[in-house]
């Protein structure tokens, strides 16, 4: 898979999204629009709990015009009201939003908020910039690593990928980091300081996937080397985590959530917690693989069982047929990292979204798994295996999954 024809079909594929996904239908996506409105006035971090700060006016009635239901108007409607508003510097009441990431994955969006240009500009111009970014940063890692370049592509055409990578949300960054940084361990690297970089940023957007620096313990790297990367990425995960504390707050009011005392639950009582772990993968497992590949809206929005099973049989066919293959000790250092990220994403979801000592996990989103796809699917790759996906059916399969889902989107929303 070329670098180029990779970005020209995700191109493509990514502006259909920003344009046909109505706004504010990605997960979150109001909040990460205010947040990155305050990155761009230069609030980088939360005073304590909820944060709040004025915003201007006119990007408050645009979100108001896009959010109302009476009176009752069709999206085409609401968006040319919207469109009308122009800039304006005066500023409305404040507007309290969550800042669980730090700054980092903002800068792109915030450089657009920071413009003195129409709301409607400044949405649709933010998740024209995530998506540059994130085709970048993906054409970059499957330059890094040739060999798993069809994994790569195959991972970000998803149709759940591009609606990430195609809004305003921070996921969008989160998602691409952590591959470039996964396909820079792969590739034997000669500029320790890159990789360093990447891990760097890769733990500033979300401390979750941090374990992804354990694959420098078995590169072909000099000690000093995998100390500087592991280093990087630990002193960027800290300061995510010193973030994510500093905006900590309860985000189900009137229901027991306190990371400190479920950790007490969990210490006083570990078997409960194995149990619910085990019951959460064994009940929730087909639904999160869904919703990696495709569950819209508020998880509501479901693609056809085709284009399921047409993602899940090309992404087992790219691993499989990619023609390369992980050394032993990488590919179970790999398949530990992987166990080990889905643990520490269930845990934190146990931490920070269920009750208190419950017996389920709350929260738990599919899509966080995007960022270890590519390391899973690298990890099971055979090498003996002559038969080679050519770049030309991933093209193919993502033309016709997206299309549909596309088509999904337009039939529900338009």
């Amino acid at each position: 898979m070329s670098p180029r024809l990779f970005a020209a079909a995700a191109l493509i594929l990514g502006l259909a999204y920003v344009f046909v996904t109505p706004p504010f239908a990605v997960p979150d996506e109001d909040n990460h629009f205010w947040r990155a409105l305050a990155v761009g006035r230069g609030h980088l971090l939360a005073t304590r709990g909820l944060d709040a700060m004025p915003m201007p006016q006119a990007v408050e009635d645009f979100t108001w015009i896009i959010e109302r239901t009476s009176p009752a108007q069709t999206l085409s409607e609401k968006l040319k009201t919207a469109a009308a508003l122009r800039h304006d510097d005066r500023m409305g009441r404040p507007i309290r939003f969550a800042e669980w990431y730090s700054p980092f994955p903002y800068l792109a969006t915030g450089l657009i908020a920071s413009l003195p240009l129409r709301p409607v500009i400044v949405f649709y111009g933010g998740r024209i910039a995530n998506l540059l970014v994130a085709v970048l940063l993906t054409a970059l890692a499957i330059r890094a690593a040739p060999q798993y370049g069809a994994i790569f592509a195959a991972a970000a055409l998803l149709p759940m990928s591009l609606y990430e990578l195609a809004s305003l949300s921070a996921d969008a960054p989160t998602i691409v980091l952590a591959w470039l940084f996964t396909a820079l361990l792969f590739s034997s690297p000669r500029r320790t300081w890159l990789v360093a970089l990447a891990g760097f940023a890769s733990g500033l957007c979300k401390p979750a996937y941090f374990l992804i620096a354990l694959l420098a313990l078995v590169a072909p790297l000099r000690w000093r080397q995998r100390l500087a990367i592991l280093g990087a990425t630990a002193f960027g995960t800290l300061l995510a985590i010193a973030s994510a504390q500093r905006g900590a707050y309860n985000p189900r009011r009137g229901l027991p959530v306190d990371a400190g005392a479920q950790i007490r639950c969990i210490a006083s009582d570990p078997i409960h917690f194995a149990q619910v772990l085990l019951h959460d993968a064994v009940t929730n497992g087909r639904f999160y693989i869904e919703e990696m590949i495709g569950r819209f809206g508020a998880n509501e929005l479901k693609l056809s069982p085709v284009v399921i099973t047409l993602e899940i049989i090309l992404l087992l066919g790219v691993a499989l047929t990619c023609g390369a293959a992980l050394q032993a000790r990488v590919r179970t250092t790999a398949l530990a990292i992987v166990v080990m990220t889905i643990g520490g994403i269930l845990l934190s979801q146990y931490l920070i979204w269920s009750v208190v000592c419950g017996d389920v996990i709350e929260g738990v989103q599919g899509r966080y798994f995007l960022e270890i796809l590519p390391l899973f699917l690298a990890a099971i790759a055979l090498p003996r295996i002559r038969l080679r996906t050519s770049p030309w059916v991933v093209i193919a399969v993502a033309v016709i999954c997206n299309a549909m889902a596309l088509l999904t989107l337009v039939h529900r929303y338009w």
